[in-house]
C-alpha cells in the first residue's frame, strides 16, 4: 500500500513539474488558466452538446469530472465518440485509466503534432503521442475526426474517433498478474517512501524537537531500479522480461548455490546476503534500454551490460519478434515461463585483477621480488590491448632470487572457474637483453567453508610466449563458498618463478604482468 501512496504523489509532484513547460502556436493564449477569447462554452458545455458524445459525457458526470470541466482552470479533452469500455474496472481504474487517459492540462492545439514537440502528458501522468497523418491527426491509437481545436472557455475539445486504449508502465504492469508476485515482491521491497520536505507543508516542532507537518507530500525512491531501469518513467522506454512464479522459482534454484557464504559469517547475515544477491542475480539481466539496442534480432544488451546474441533462440525462444512484446506505456514486457540465461552470461560474470593496483598483490606472501608499476604512453602498439594501459613489472632481487607473487581475488562466487595470467612481451622489460620466456608454477588458496584460505597446487610447469600480450590458461577451480558482497578475499593466485636455467633450457625471471582474470567455466 506504500507504494500505492507513493506513486500517487510521485505523479503529481511529476504534473507540477509540468507547470513550467510552455507551449507554442495559438497554445500560447490559454496558459496560466486565462480563459479563450471569444467562446462562449465550457469545456463540459461544449461536450454535453454533442450527441455523438453521450456516453464520455454520462461516464465524466458519473465520477465527478462535470465540475473540473465546468472550471476556470485550462484542460484539452480528446473526447472519444461511442462507446466506453469500462468493463470490469473499479471506480478509481475508470478515472486514471479511462478519463484521466483522455484529459490533459492546458491547451493544446492540432499543431502540437507539428514538428518535434513532445507527447502530451495526460492528468494520469501518461504521455500520449499526438502526431499528424496526412491531412488528418493521431492521439494514440486514435484518429481525430473532423471537429477538433474546437476553443471552449477553460481549454480545447478535440473529437477522436474511439476510446484510446490505457497503457500500463513496465512498473505498474507487474501488478496486472497474482502470477508475477514473486518477481514483483522482490523488486517492491526495495521502495522507501521519501519525505519531500520541500514540497511538504510545515507545522510545529514537538516536544522531542521533531518537525511535524501539517501536510506531508512524499514519494517513493528505489535503489534497485536505479541498477536495473527506472520502469516507472513515462520519459524512459526499456523492454523486460517478466519471469512467471514458477519461472523465478526455478531460476531462484538455479542462482541459489552461487550465493553459499562461510560459517565465520553468522547466519542471520548470510542467509540475508544470500537471499539477496540470488534475488538480483535472477532480475539483473531482464530489463534493456531501448536507447542502446542497435539489432534485436542478432543481440541484445542488459541495463547491466549482460549481452545475449540470438535472443528468440536462447532468452526468448517462446517469441519470434521484438515487436511480440505486451505494449507498455515505457516499453514492452515478455512473458515466459522459464528464465533460460546462462550463468557466464548473466550473474558469474569474469572477474579481472589489475596486478599493477596497490591491493592485487599480497605483500606478506610476495617474495624474493621487487615490483614497479609501469604505465604504457597511449601512443605505444601495446596500449589498446593492456587493460588500463598499466602493468606491474616483477623482478628478481638478487641473481638468485626466484620471486613469487600472490594475487588477490575479491568478488568471486561459488562456482567453477578458469583462470588466466596475462603477460606482456619481454621486450617492454627495464632490463634489455636476450627474450626469454617465463617458466613458473601455479598455487592457489580458495575461501574454505569456515572462512580461512589454504593453498594447494594446480599445475607446474607453466610457460608464456615472450614475444607478444599472451594471455595463459594456468588451470580451472571449483570454489566451494561465496565472497560476493563481502571484504573477505575469495581466492588468491600464487605464481612460483622457476630457476633461470631449468633442464636446459633459459627463462627470465622477470615477469611482465597486466592481471589475473577468472572466467565462469562453461563446462
Amino acid at each position: 500500500m506504500r507504494y500505492i501512496n507513493g506513486m500517487r504523489h510521485f505523479g503529481l509532484l511529476y504534473l507540477l513539474s509540468l507547470i513550467i513547460v510552455g507551449c507554442t502556436d495559438w497554445d500560447d493564449h490559454y496558459n496560466g488558466g486565462e480563459q479563450n477569447v471569444g467562446a462562449d462554452k465550457t469545456l463540459w458545455e461544449e461536450i454535453e452538446s454533442r450527441p455523438e458524445l453521450e456516453n464520455f459525457k454520462n461516464c465524466l458526470e458519473q465520477y465527478g469530472y462535470k465540475e473540473i470541466l465546468n472550471s476556470s482552470q485550462m484542460y484539452t479533452v480528446f473526447a472519444p465518440e461511442g462507446q466506453m469500455d469500462i468493463t470490469g474496472l473499479s471506480a478509481e481504474k475508470i478515472k486514471t485509466e479511462v478519463i484521466e487517459n483522455h484529459i490533459a492540462r492546458f491547451a493544446h492545439s492540432a499543431n502540437s503534432a507539428v514538428g518535434n514537440k513532445p507527447d502530451v502528458v495526460m492528468l494520469n501522468t501518461k504521455e500520449i503521442r499526438l502526431a499528424q497523418q496526412g491531412d488528418g491527426y493521431l492521439f494514440g491509437e486514435q484518429a481525430f475526426t473532423d471537429e477538433y481545436n474546437i476553443r471552449a472557455k477553460n481549454g480545447v475539445l478535440h473529437v477522436i474517433e474511439g476510446q484510446q486504449p490505457f497503457f500500463h508502465n513496465i512498473w505498474e504492469y507487474l501488478t496486472t498478474d497474482p502470477d508475477f508476485s514473486s518477481i514483483r515482491e522482490f523488486l517492491y521491497s526495495f521502495n522507501d517512501t521519501i519525505l519531500d520536505e520541500n514540497r511538504s507543508v510545515k507545522g510545529e516542532i514537538n516536544e522531542d524537537g521533531q518537525q511535524e507537518y501539517l501536510d506531508s507530500v512524499v514519494y517513493v525512491y528505489n535503489s534497485l531500479l536505479y541498477s536495473i531501469g527506472q520502469l516507472y518513467n513515462e520519459d524512459s522506454t526499456y523492454t523486460m522480461i517478466i519471469p512467471t512464479n514458477e519461472a523465478w522459482k526455478k531460476a531462484y534454484e538455479r542462482v541459489e548455490p552461487y550465493y553459499k557464504y562461510p560459517t565465520n559469517i553468522s547466519r542471520n547475515k548470510r542467509d540475508s546476503l544470500q537471499q539477496l544477491y540470488t534475488g538480483f542475480g535472477v532480475v539483473r539481466d531482464l530489463v534493456f534500454s531501448h536507447t542502446v539496442q542497435t539489432s534485436v534480432e542478432d543481440s541484445i544488451i542488459s541495463t547491466t551490460d549482460g549481452v545475449f546474441k540470438n535472443p528468440f533462440e536462447y532468452i526468448l525462444t517462446g517469441y519470434s519478434d521484438w515487436n511480440q512484446s505486451v505494449k507498455c506505456s515505457n516499453g514492452g514486457v515478455f512473458v515466459v515461463d522459464e528464465l533460460r540465461h546462462n550463468p557466464w552470461d548473466s550473474w558469474h560474470e569474469t572477474i579481472k585483477v589489475e596486478a599493477e593496483r596497490s591491493n592485487s598483490l599480497d605483500n606478506e606472501l610476495t617474495t624474493g621480488a621487487m615490483t614497479y608499476r609501469r604505465t604504457l604512453p597511449n601512443t605505444d602498439s601495446l596500449y589498446t590491448k593492456v587493460s588500463g594501459g598499466s602493468y606491474i613489472e616483477v623482478m628478481p632481487k638478487s641473481a638468485t632470487a626466484k620471486p613469487t607473487m600472490a594475487f588477490n581475488v575479491w568478488g568471486t562466487l561459488a562456482g567453477k572457474y578458469d583462470i588466466k595470467v596475462i603477460f606482456l612481451p619481454q621486450e617492454r622489460a627495464t632490463y634489455k637483453g636476450k627474450i626469454k620466456p617465463n617458466l613458473f608454477n601455479v598455487q592457489y588458496a580458495a575461501l574454505t567453508n569456515g572462512g580461512e584460505l589454504a593453498f594447494k597446487n594446480l599445475k607446474f610447469d607453466c610457460e608464456n610466449n615472450p614475444m607478444k600480450v599472451d594471455t595463459v590458461h594456468v588451470g580451472s577451480v571449483t570454489l566451494t563458498n561465496c565472497a560476493y558482497g563481502t571484504d573477505m578475499i575469495g581466492l588468491q593466485v600464487k605464481l612460483e618463478a622457476l630457476d633461470v636455467d631449468y633442464m636446459g633450457e633459459e627463462y627470465s625471471t622477470t615477469y611482465l604482468i597486466d592481471g589475473i582474470i577468472l572466467e565462469p567455466s562453461k563446462k
